[in-house]
């Protein structure tokens, strides 16, 4: 399920992230209200929920009234009324048979065909509403279906109601890059550290202090920090370090004539940049894999060659 961080208008500080539970029971308790603003992870912005129709149809759905009508309740009321029709016709001929006794053997037999007419009606209605029972299931289980259909209309999921929405899927990709942004990090934090290990040894401040390595590293540490909260706001700054790193550093292992670590240098800044703008999933497993290689580089320097 997708998360979202809530920040209230006038708050300078965000909340979450919470998930579409947690926010619809801050909105009963009255704490939140459609003013209240989200953060986008695709325009990497925060925007009103009012904003969001999708968001606005889960969290304040319009109430509507609903009315159930039954098969039975309308096959009693149609033999309700036929069976007091059927009454009154009998008292009216047994009223013009007292004004008329010649024709009393003749209302007596209307008397009984009237009788027997209702008799066989109701036979027949038993019937129907016999069969409308067996059928009742198959169309509470077709309701049911029409419901789903509509849930997954409502989340922009009409073409797969049993998957997630785009932008659950969407959400999801962004984790799994948020995941392998700070694996890519780690990894140049201890190769700026190898490369500098005779002057962390050494433990001498000043000369750390001018090393460009160190700095480098000293920047992705606080970047990992930073990752490993989930404040997403940083990954423009995340695509600058991969720009500054991809011209500085590989300038300096070019200088140095280190080709492999100038190639896995290009390859983790790549893989940097496109994993923190990406949100498709092929992408982001194409240049996972290109860090990955980028990352392998720089053992098989460090520790095979």
């Amino acid at each position: 399920m997708r998360e979202y961080y809530i920040r209230r208008e006038g708050d300078e500080d965000a909340s979450g992230p919470f998930d579409i539970d947690q926010i619809s029971s801050l909105i009963e308790a009255d704490k939140l209200d459609p003013s209240a603003y989200f953060y986008d992870i695709e325009t990497e912005s925060w925007l009103p929920i009012s904003s969001n129709e999708e968001l606005m149809e889960t969290l304040f759905p319009k109430k509507r009234k609903l009315t159930l009508r039954t098969d039975a309740s309308e096959a009693e009321k149609k033999k309700l009324a036929e069976e007091q029709a059927a009454k009154a016709a009998t008292e009216a001929a047994a009223a013009k048979g007292k004004e008329d006794p010649d024709e009393s053997v003749d209302s007596s037999d209307t008397q009984e065909g009237d009788a027997s007419a209702p008799k066989e009606k109701s036979s027949e209605e038993t019937k129907e509403s016999d069969n409308k029972k067996k059928k009742k299931p198959q169309a509470e289980e077709r309701e049911k279906l029409e419901v789903t259909k509509m849930l997954a209309l409502a989340e922009g999921r009409a073409d797969d109601p049993s998957g997630k929405s785009p932008r659950e899927k969407q959400a999801a990709v962004a984790f799994f890059g948020l995941r392998f942004l700070t694996l890519f990090f780690v990894a140049s934090i201890l190769a700026m550290a190898f490369i500098e290990k005779d002057l962390i040894l050494a433990a001498n401040a000043i000369q750390m202090a001018k090393s460009p390595f160190i700095i480098v590293a000293v920047f992705d540490l606080i970047v990992v920090v930073t990752l490993l909260l989930q404040v997403t706001e940083v990954y423009p700054l995340l695509r600058f370090r991969a720009a500054i790193g991809a011209g500085l550093l590989s300038l300096l292992f070019y200088s140095s004539g280190d080709t492999i670590l100038l190639l896995s240098n290009l390859l983790l800044m790549l893989s940097i940049y496109f994993c923190s703008a990406i949100i498709k999933i092929r992408f982001l497993i194409v240049f996972g894999a290109t860090g990955l290689a980028g990352i392998f580089g720089y053992a098989y320097v460090f520790f095979l060659s």
